[in-house]
């Protein structure tokens, strides 16, 4: 079986879809529950992970560290969900969350602008035109935000294994189709993707026990395991001719990656090179 991740606009039926897909294959179904796992790695409420989360890219372009952790910590939490392999989520991403996995159906589900105008409408009390603003605004906001952290337009069919207009097909008969779909051969959670989830896990909580420490977080390091092993790339600057940087040692990293549960062995590799001011 599969890992399910669902990418939707706004009043897209979302959550209805996954509720219906998440009963017809007995897996759990996840979104807001992550986010509370995400925010208790990092000691922070879940208000709080939310507004930095849902911040315009506006706000990111000023907080690129802050930005950096508050993601780790959201792909960590996924990651710790899917360890599992039967999953649905419908939240911050998943697709790209979770892009280096085997294993996952990406689905992307679209909805006529007429139907998420009426949900808006019944459920925030708006008239006509405050209800198509309203989705226009969030859309374009999601689209600016995945543009600047990804590089990717969100709406782009390649970003995704299965695209499905519920303007022509209704729920029911799309969550039958999906959940055969993750019943082949090719989906099939085999001993070895277990092994990469279980790892990917890992990894991802090495990232961010690294990037907990407020001195580290604007290096980018990047976390391999394999059955406990692992290693620890990153690229430190240390400043320029005038000023001088103490970045972490290669043992500082190893102390912190060691303490993670589940890790047995530690390599750390860290580039060093000057950064010089812009003229």
């Amino acid at each position: 079986m599969a890992i399910i991740t669902i990418s939707r606009g706004s009043m897209s039926g979302g959550m209805a879809f996954a509720e219906c897909l998440a009963k017809a294959l007995g897996y759990p179904s996840l979104a807001r529950e992550v986010l509370v796992q995400a925010a208790g790695k990092l000691g922070v409420s879940e208000e709080q992970l939310r507004g930095k989360i849902e911040k315009s890219a506006r706000f990111w372009e000023r907080m690129t560290s802050d930005r950096r952790i508050y993601l780790i910590a959201l792909q960590s939490a996924l990651a710790d969900a899917s360890v599992g392999g039967d999953l649905v989520y419908h939240g911050h991403a998943g697709h790209l969350l979770l892009k280096d996995l085997p294993n996952v159906l990406r689905v992307r589900l679209i909805a006529p602008m007429s139907a998420r105008i009426r949900e808006v409408m019944e459920r925030q009390g708006l008239n006509y035109g405050s209800a198509r603003d309203y989705i226009r605004l969030v859309d374009e906001e999601r689209v600016r935000w995945t543009k600047f952290v990804y590089g990717l337009d969100w709406r782009d069919p390649q970003n995704y294994d299965i695209v499905i207009n519920l303007g022509n097909i209704e729920i029911g008969t799309a969550c039958a189709m999906v959940a055969a779909a993750v019943k082949l051969p090719a989906f099939a959670t085999t001993e070895e993707v277990r092994k990469w989830l279980r790892d990917y896990a890992l990894a991802c909580k090495i990232k961010v026990a690294l990037a907990a420490n407020s001195k580290w977080r604007s290096i980018k390091f990047d976390v391999r395991a394999d059955d406990g092993k692992v290693e620890v790339f990153g690229e430190v600057a240390t400043g320029g001719v005038l000023i001088r940087q103490a970045g972490p040692s290669e043992e500082e990293v190893q102390t912190i990656a060691k303490a993670v549960e589940g890790v047995k062995e530690v390599v750390v590799n860290l580039r060093r090179f000057p950064e010089f001011a812009e003229p």
